[in-house]
C-alpha cells in the first residue's frame, strides 16, 4: 500500500483508498500502520498524505525494479515512461498499476491486444485533472484496432473519453471494484450477462450515449452510481431498489428520462438526484431511506401527500421547478427535514400550512416564488434559521406572530411587496441577518432594540423618511445599508454603533447633514447627496486611533476593499463650500497621520502584517495647501532627502484633480484612478511601483464639478533604495481608466512624503504621531531586519543595513 499511495493515491480520501482494495478492513489496518510509523499521515479533511522525500523514496524503490525498461516496473506514473510502454507495446506481467496524465501526453494509437501481456494489472487511471476540461470528442488514447482484451485483474478501471461502444467482449469484472467512464461513448457497460460482484462504484458522467447499466444480477453490491448528463438514458430499471447498499445516486441533466419506476423502495441511505430532467413531469412515488432529494429544474406540477412517507427525508430541492403550483400539507410528516429549497419556482402562490411542529427545519429558501403570503402556522419552526423570500414580488405582508422563530439569524425579502415590519421582529434576538431593501414604502417598526444580535441590516430604496431614533441600539450592526432613501438625517444614537464598520448612504436626496459617526468606520459611501452640506466636527476620538482600534478595524474588514479605508462623497455639490471642506481636509490630514503610525505599530507588534490605505473622493478642483509638492497635469517628480530617507519613510499621501468630460453618458460606469510610483538614484532605476486601483469610482449620472482623490498609500513594506549621500528621486504618474473612448483626465496632482520620525523637520512632509524617539528606534530596526527575501528572523544580527531596505511582507518567528 505504501508503493500505492507514492504513486497513485496521494491525496486522496481516506475512506476512498480502503474502499478500492480488496479487504477494506485488512487495507484499513495496513494504512494505520503506515501513520504509526509516520510514513503517511491522514490530514484533517481526511485526505491521505506523503511527505514529498517520502513519496520520492517509494517511486524511486519502484524505478529501481528497471532502470532502463519502463514495461519492467510494478507501477508507471509518468506519462513519458506510459506512453513508452504503451506506444510500442512493451507492457509486462510486472505491472500492477498505471495513471497517465492526458493533459500531458501526446496523442497516443493503441494496439487492440496493449494489454494482452499485463496479466497483473490491478490499477489503470487515464484522466484528465478537473482544470484541464477539454471537448469531449478530442480524446488523446485512440483505439483505431478496437479492444480486444482487458486484466480481469482489473480492480480499479479509470478512463477518460473511453471511445469505444462496449468494454471487450471477453472482459471479466470479477474483481473490479470501480469502474469510472467520464465522457465516453459507451452505449452499454458490456455485452451480455456478467458478473461484477465486487463492483461498488459507477461512474459514467457525459456520457451520452449511454442507454443502458447494468442490472442487481450483475452488481448487487453498488454503493454509487452517477449518470450525470447521460442525455440518451431513457429508463430505469426497477431492479434499482435492489441494490441494499446503494447510497449515491444521481440522474441530474437525464433529459430523456420521463419517468421514473413506481412504488421503489430504498433500503439503504441513499441521496437520489433528478435534477434538470426536464422531461420529468411526476414526482417519483418513492420511499424508504432517501435522505436527499433534488428534483431542481424539472416539470412537475404538484408534491403529493404521498411524501409523508419519506421520514428519514433531510432535504428536498425543488429549486426552479416552473410549474410546480402545490406543495402538500403532508410535508409537515417529514420530521428529519432539514433543508426546503423552492427559489424560482414561479407558479407557486401558496406555502402550505405547517400542521405540526418541525423542529429540525434549518432552512427555506422561497426566492422569486409567487406567494402571496406565509401561513401563521410558520411560527411552530422553532429551530428555523434562515428565511429566504427575496424577489416575491407579490409577497405583502409578514406574518404577525413571528417571536417564536427563536433560532431565525437570516431573514430577505428584499424587493418583495411588504410595506410594513411587524413590530414582533424586534423580539428575534438571534437574527444577524436582515435584508429588504427594495421594498418601496417600508414602514420600519418604533423599536429596534430587540435584534441586539443584528450584524447586517440591508434597506437599500425603501423610500424611508425616518430612522428610528434607538438605530444605536444595534449593538453588532456592521453593515448598515441605508441608500436611496428620503430621510433628512441621521439620528445622533448613530455615533454608538461602536462594530459599524460600513455605511451606506448614496442617493439620499434628502439628507442635508451628518451627526458624528463611529470611529471604527472602513467605509462611508454618500455619493449623490446631493444637499448634504453639513458634516461633523472632527472627533477627538480620531485621535485615538491607537494600534488596538485599528486591530479591531483590521478583525472586523479583511477581504473588503482591498486594505483601503474609503470615505466617498463624489458628487455632493455642496461640500464644496468652503466649510465643509475645512473640515473634510482637516479628518483626511489627520487620519492620514493616525492610521499610518498605528498601521505601522501593529506589523511591528506583529499583530497584522499588510498596512493600510486610506482614501476620501469629494467635490473640488484644488490640492490642499500642505500638498507642498504639486503640479498642474498627471506627472509629479519629488526627491527625498539625502541620509537614510528610506529609513523613516512610511508611505505617501497622494492627491488628484479628476477633470470629468460633460459630454460622457457616465450612467452605471466604472473608471479607475491610479498612480505608478518609481525610485531613481544616481547609482541606480528600480522597477515601478503600481498602485493600482488606488480609487474604483462609480459613476451614476453625470458628474457636475471636478473631483478630489485624497489618499495615503504605505510604502513601507516596499523595497525603497537608501545610498547614503545620493539623493532619491521617486516619479508618480497618475491615471483615469474607463471603459469611455473619450476619457476623463487628471487635472493637477500632489504628493507629500510620511516619515516616521516626530523629532525631524523635514520641510514638506507629514510626521507620524509616534510616542517617543525610541519607538521610531524600533521601526527602523524592524525595516533593517526585513532581508531581501521579505523574511524575519529573530536570530538576525540588529546592525542596520546602510545600503537597502527592502520592506516586503514580514513573516515572523513567534517567540
Amino acid at each position: 500500500m505504501f508503493l500505492d499511495i507514492a504513486c497513485f493515491l496521494k491525496g486522496e480520501d481516506k475512506d476512498y483508498v480502503t474502499k478500492i482494495q480488496d479487504d477494506p478492513n485488512f487495507a484499513h489496518y495496513c494504512l494505520s500502520v503506515l501513520v504509526d510509523k509516520s510514513l503517511v499521515t491522514i490530514s484533517c479533511n481526511n485526505k491521505v498524505q506523503m511527505h514529498d522525500l517520502l513519496q520520492k523514496m517509494g517511486r524511486e524503490i519502484v524505478r529501481q525494479e528497471s532502470v532502463k525498461e519502463p514495461g519492467k516496473r510494478s507501477r508507471l506514473w509518468h506519462y513519458e515512461d506510459v506512453y513508452h510502454v504503451l506506444k510500442k507495446n512493451k507492457g509486462t506481467d510486472a505491472i500492477e498499476g498505471i495513471l497517465l496524465n492526458l493533459s500531458k501526453t501526446r496523442d497516443i494509437h493503441l494496439d487492440g491486444n496493449v494489454f494482452v501481456n499485463m496479466s497483473n494489472l490491478r490499477f489503470l487511471k487515464f484522466y484528465m485533472p478537473e482544470y484541464k476540461g477539454v471537448p469531449i470528442m478530442s480524446s488523446k488514447v485512440h483505439l483505431d484496432q478496437g479492444l480486444r482484451y482487458l486484466p480481469e485483474e482489473l480492480r480499479y478501471l479509470h478512463w477518460h473519453q473511453y471511445s469505444l461502444k462496449t468494454l471487450p467482449l471477453n472482459f471479466d469484472p470479477e474483481n473490479l471494484i470501480e469502474l469510472n467512464l467520464p465522457y465516453s461513448n459507451v452505449e452499454q457497460i458490456w455485452e451480455g450477462k456478467k458478473q461484477a460482484f465486487k463492483l461498488k462504484f459507477i461512474d459514467l458522467h457525459h456520457s451520452q450515449y449511454l442507454t443502458k447499466i447494468p442490472d442487481l444480477v450483475e452488481t448487487p453490491n453498488l454503493e454509487r452510481i452517477n449518470l450525470l448528463n447521460c442525455t440518451n438514458l431513457p429508463y430505469i430499471s426497477s431492479s434499482i431498489q435492489n441494490f441494499n447498499n446503494l447510497s449515491v445516486l444521481s440522474l441530474a441533466g437525464c433529459r430523456s428520462l420521463v419517468s421514473f419506476p413506481r412504488n421503489i423502495y430504498f433500503r439503504s441511505p441513499i441521496a437520489v438526484d433528478f435534477s434538470d430532467c426536464v422531461n420529468l413531469t411526476e414526482f417519483p412515488l418513492v420511499s424508504g431511506n432517501i435522505i436527499e432529494l433534488r428534483l431542481w429544474n424539472t416539470r412537475i406540477e404538484e408534491v403529493p401527500s404521498s411524501i409523508e412517507c419519506l421520514t428519514n427525508l433531510e432535504t428536498l430541492d425543488l429549486s426552479f421547478c416552473k410549474r410546480l403550483k402545490r406543495v402538500s400539507t403532508s410535508i409537515c410528516k417529514l420530521k428529519s427535514l432539514c433543508w426546503l429549497e423552492l427559489g424560482g419556482c414561479s407558479n407557486l402562490e401558496t406555502f402550505p400550512e405547517i400542521l405540526e411542529k418541525m423542529e429540525h427545519l434549518l432552512e427555506i429558501d422561497l426566492r422569486e416564488t409567487a406567494i402571496r403570503n406565509l401561513p401563521s402556522s410558520i411560527e411552530y419552526l422553532e429551530g428555523l434559521r434562515k428565511l429566504d423570500l427575496g424577489d416575491c414580488s407579490e409577497l405583502a405582508s409578514l406574518p404577525e406572530k413571528l417571536e417564536n422563530l427563536k433560532s431565525l439569524k437570516y431573514l430577505n425579502a428584499e424587493f418583495s411587496a411588504i410595506g410594513q415590519l411587524p413590530s414582533s421582529i424586534s423580539d428575534l434576538n438571534q437574527l444577524k441577518k436582515l435584508k429588504f431593501s427594495g421594498c418601496r414604502g417600508l414602514v420600519l417598526p418604533p423599536l429596534l432594540s430587540g435584534l441586539s444580535s443584528l450584524t447586517e441590516l440591508h434597506l437599500t430604496d425603501c423610500n424611508i423618511t425616518e430612522i428610528p431614533a434607538d438605530i444605536g441600539s444595534l449593538s453588532s450592526i456592521v453593515w448598515l445599508a441605508l441608500s436611496g432613501n428620503h430621510f433628512e438625517r441621521l439620528p445622533t444614537s448613530v455615533k454608538q454603533l461602536s462594530q459599524l464598520r460600513y455605511l451606506h448612504l448614496s442617493n439620499c436626496n434628502m439628507l442635508q447633514s451628518l451627526p458624528e459617526l463611529p470611529i471604527y468606520l472602513v467605509y462611508l459611501e454618500a455619493k449623490n447627496c446631493k444637499r448634504l452640506q453639513t458634516l461633523p466636527e472632527i472627533p477627538s476620538s480620531v485621535e485615538e486611533l491607537d494600534a488596538s482600534m485599528l486591530e479591531s478595524i483590521y478583525e472586523h474588514s479583511s477581504g473588503i476593499m482591498d486594505g483601503i479605508l474609503f470615505f466617498d462623497f463624489t458628487n455632493c455639490l455642496k461640500l464644496n463650500e468652503k466649510e465643509a471642506h475645512k473640515k473634510i481636509l482637516a479628518d483626511s490630514q489627520q487620519r492620514i497621520q493616525h492610521m499610518a503610525s498605528a498601521s505601522l505599530r501593529l506589523c511591528y507588534e506583529m499583530v497584522h502584517y499588510t498596512p493600510y490605505g486610506l482614501c476620501n473622493c469629494f467635490p473640488g478642483s484644488e490640492i490642499p495647501d500642505w500638498f507642498s509638492n504639486q503640479c498642474s497635469g498627471s506627472s509629479l517628480t519629488i526627491q527625498l532627502p539625502r541620509r537614510s530617507c528610506g529609513r523613516n519613510l512610511v508611505g505617501f499621501a497622494l492627491c488628484a484633480v479628476i477633470q470629468f468630460e460633460e459630454d460622457i453618458d457616465a450612467s452605471g460606469k466604472y473608471c479607475n484612478v491610479k498612480c505608478n510610483y518609481n525610485f531613481e538614484t544616481k547609482t541606480r532605476l528600480e522597477a515601478n511601483n503600481n498602485v493600482d486601483d488606488y480609487y474604483n469610482l462609480s459613476l451614476n449620472g453625470s458628474m457636475d464639478s471636478d473631483h478630489v482623490l485624497l489618499g495615503f498609500e504605505p510604502c513601507w513594506n516596499t523595497e525603497v533604495p537608501d545610498d547614503g549621500n545620493n539623493q532619491t528621486t521617486i516619479s508618480f504618474e497618475f491615471s483615469v481608466e474607463c471603459k469611455n473612448e473619450k476619457c476623463h483626465q487628471v487635472k493637477c496632482c500632489g504628493v507629500c512624503p510620511v516619515y516616521a520620525n516626530p523629532n525631524d523637520n523635514k520641510p514638506n512632509t507629514l510626521k507620524l504621531i509616534l510616542g517617543s524617539e525610541e519607538e521610531c528606534t524600533k521601526i527602523r530596526i524592524l525595516h533593517d531586519k526585513v532581508g531581501m527575501s521579505g523574511s524575519y528572523d529573530d536570530e538576525d544580527e540588529m546592525e542596520p543595513s546602510p545600503k537597502r531596505i527592502c520592506r516586503d511582507q514580514i513573516n515572523t518567528h513567534q517567540q
